[in-house]
């Protein structure tokens, strides 16, 4: 009977889901779909998460929804996919059936027939990090802002007519002029922008603001149609509002969601709460030992998982953060009372101090493990702790929860982590409680050999934001930035600290007794004697074995996963050098940007993976012919740079030019011939990296409009 109950539910649970699907569609509507089943529709391919190319494959948030729309309509569609002005005038020039991506606005009304908006993004103003403090709108007045030709709010901006605007087809483009400084600031939606920022690992790109006008506040993405297509229309609109908010939620998780995981990530702050980050300097205290959550380095600087969060919520929010320096977690637990500090990062939630602190949802969970010496057998559960001492950090959450819940345990409070495990370890205490990822941390480099995990205890530690009772405010903005941090952030900083390494339950108690039975006291000696030997040898190995990940580590964070070449970081760290040293010795150096001439029309012809080929095909001309002196990398997408220390601009031209002529003598596999221009230029005094590489980039420009294939120079 349980089971036919069971079955006879998910039935009437699948009725359900399978009814709210369904759409009833008129006679008109049936016959229209039964001789038209085909639906031409124009879709951009760089407007990412939500029309975009993946290698070869177009993807995205938009392609997802069409299908669902197929499949609950019968309709299938024909995609044209091109940059925005070109099937934007396709539509208009009713080459197309409907578009997606489109805005309403009044003045498109004529020849669109809009649906309702299936996702709404804010709009932003992008600028280089140092454009200086931004006030509004007029901040830009007079400067060069870059726009997407024939976006929605595009007629409200030329109407305001204080900004220089510059126009584009493509975000690419866009984005790419922003971060070479030849436009001022960029406005476009948060979603595409951030992608490509992640994408290229553009460093120099902040948000200024949301871009608010009277008649534009959010980019409102909806299908646009024919006008003389009203039944397709009305298809198309039965379908969105057949879709539930489980596969909407479904299909933001899987597209927009990735989004979120820029730095840079947007949170929708009230008039109040900006003014309040932009007017105060957020206070906070750490448990100056309580690493690997948070501590003070030798240098008395804030250090752990706490300092990475605190620099997370800082680009997140454009905050202030300033750490209120204590001597242990008793008297940051006594400042934020007193109001010395305004915000604990890490901090757990009891009733006791919910009395003078306020707490946001819990992000953290950490298992709390006990510490005992090496000999002490497997504990399986905490109540195998009664009767013996056990050590607490004074302060901590859990003592008063341990004692209420545990009476018979005898809980000694410690001074700080260092204490409880030292007196463990000299026998003082028999046990210590503390969470895993603290003990782990401290294994690391101390207690080898002579202290170990012995048990984990039903407890977690939950840890939350806490913030003093009067901040409401502070509470609301940092509850919204909780919300906003995703798990591949959290997965990303916890990593990062927290070693994890488990004990095995074994019977240590049948070793001694076998030990102490079978071994001569000698035996024993020569026993212990060996066991430091191999753990020195296991120490030395583990040891050498992390240097060389290490060296790994080093070597991949530095390097382009496709060329082999230096990374754009590298190459802005070794530029950097050479301005250092080009100041303090007064020696130039050159510096050039290489361009493939047209490498689109390589993917475009080709395809990407072509497109990849000929890009190491390059790199590899350039690792054999460059002096050993000099240092190549790739800057982005098809351009290279090459920096050459203790260098005249004579020089640099001659070895560009060697590699221009290889590369235009070179037979690429696929492809056969191809060309690369070449913009050189050298340091002057008071360079910055700014100014000589946008020398080198005018000079690469001149090289293009002269007919590409060519070393131009700009000094």
């Amino acid at each position: 009977m349980k089971i036919l109950f069971i079955q006879l539910l998910f039935i009437f649970c699948f009725s359900i889901e399978a009814m709210a699907n369904t759409i009833t569609f008129t006679k008109e509507e049936k016959k229209f779909i039964e001789t038209n089943p085909l639906v031409k529709v124009a879709m951009m391919p760089d407007f990412s998460p939500f029309t975009y190319y993946i290698k070869d494959t177009p993807v995205g948030f938009e392609h997802d929804l069409l299908k669902i729309i197929s499949k609950r309509t019968g309709l299938q569609f024909e995609k044209t996919i091109n940059k925005w002005t070109t099937i934007y005038n396709a539509f208009k020039g009713k080459e197309v059936d409907m578009i997606t991506s489109i805005s309403y606005k009044k003045y498109r009304e004529p020849f669109t027939s809009f649906t309702s908006s299936y996702y709404d993004i804010p709009i932003m103003i992008f600028v280089k990090d140092d454009f200086g403090e931004y006030n509004g709108l007029k901040s830009l007045k007079g400067k060069k802002v870059g726009v997407l030709k024939d976006v929605f709010y595009i007629k409200e901006l030329e109407k305001m007519g204080t900004m220089n605007l510059v126009y584009y087809d493509n975000y690419a483009e866009l984005t790419k002029d922003l971060v070479f400084g030849k436009i001022d600031a960029l406005i476009q939606n948060l979603t595409n922008i951030n992608y490509l920022i992640k994408k290229n690992v553009y460093t120099n790109l902040k948000l200024a603001s949301e871009l608010i006008l009277p008649n534009t506040t959010k980019e409102d993405l909806r299908f646009g149609v024919q006008p003389e297509k009203p039944l397709l229309s009305s298809i198309l609109q039965k379908a969105l509002n057949s879709i539930t908010a489980k596969e909407k939620e479904e299909l933001v998780n899987k597209w927009i969601g990735s989004i979120k995981e820029y730095g840079g990530g947007h949170i929708e702050l009230s008039q109040d709460e900006i003014a309040y980050l932009d007017t105060n300097i957020i206070k906070y205290c750490i448990n100056p030992s309580g690493l690997p959550f948070e501590g003070l380095n030798e240098k008395g600087n804030h250090i752990g998982i706490s300092s990475d969060y605190y620099n997370l919520f800082e680009k997140i929010l454009s905050a202030k953060f300033e750490l209120v320096e204590t001597k242990n977690w008793n008297q940051s637990i006594d400042y934020i009372k007193n109001q010395k500090c305004d915000m604990l990062a890490l901090g757990m939630e009891t009733p006791e101090r919910k009395k003078y602190l306020n707490f946001t949802s819990h992000y953290l969970e950490v298992p709390l493990v006990v510490a005992t010496r090496v000999d002490v057998p497997f504990i399986n559960q905490i109540l195998d702790l009664e009767d013996e001492k056990i050590g607490i950090i004074k302060g901590d959450a859990f003592v008063k929860i341990l004692r209420q819940k545990y009476p018979s345990l005898d809980i000694v409070e410690v001074e700080d982590i260092y204490d409880g495990l030292d007196k463990v370890k000299n026998g003082q205490l028999f046990a210590f409680i503390d969470t895993l990822a603290s003990i782990g941390y401290e294994f690391q480099t101390k207690y080898f050999g002579e202290l170990k995990i012995a048990g984990k205890i039903s407890e977690n530690l939950k840890l939350s934001i806490a913030v003093v009772k009067k901040d409401e405010t502070l509470l609301n903005i940092l509850q919204k930035t909780v919300n906003t941090i995703t798990n591949e952030w959290h997965r990303e900083i916890f990593t990062k600290w927290v070693p994890i390494k488990y004990e095995k339950n074994i019977n240590y108690d049948l070793v001694w007794k076998i030990a102490i039975a079978a071994v001569l006291l000698i035996l024993l000696i020569i026993y212990w004697n060996t066991k430091i030997i191999r753990a020195n040898k296991l120490l030395k190995e583990a040891k050498k074995d992390i240097e060389e990940k290490n060296k790994e580590l080093k070597r991949l964070s530095i390097t382009d996963k496709l060329t082999n070449l230096y990374n754009r970081r590298k190459l802005e760290e070794l530029l950097q050098n050479e301005l250092h040293r080009s100041e303090r010795f007064g020696r130039t150096f050159g510096l050039a940007i290489l361009d493939i001439d047209h490498f689109k029309d390589v993917n475009d012809t080709y395809g990407h993976q072509i497109g990849d080929e000929v890009l190491k095909e390059i790199a590899d001309i350039l690792k054999a012919y460059l002096r050993k002196t000099d240092f190549v990398g790739r800057f982005g997408g098809e351009e290279f740079l090459i920096i050459c220390p203790e260098s005249d601009i004579k020089g640099v031209s001659n070895l560009m030019e060697n590699f221009r002529l290889r590369i235009a003598n070179h037979n690429f596999k696929e492809i056969r011939n191809k060309t690369a221009s070449f913009g050189v230029t050298v340091s002057k005094e008071d360079d910055t990296m700014d100014t000589v590489i946008k020398r080198a980039d005018s000079a690469l420009y001149e090289a293009k409009n002269k007919g590409r294939n060519k070393v131009s120079i700009c000094v």
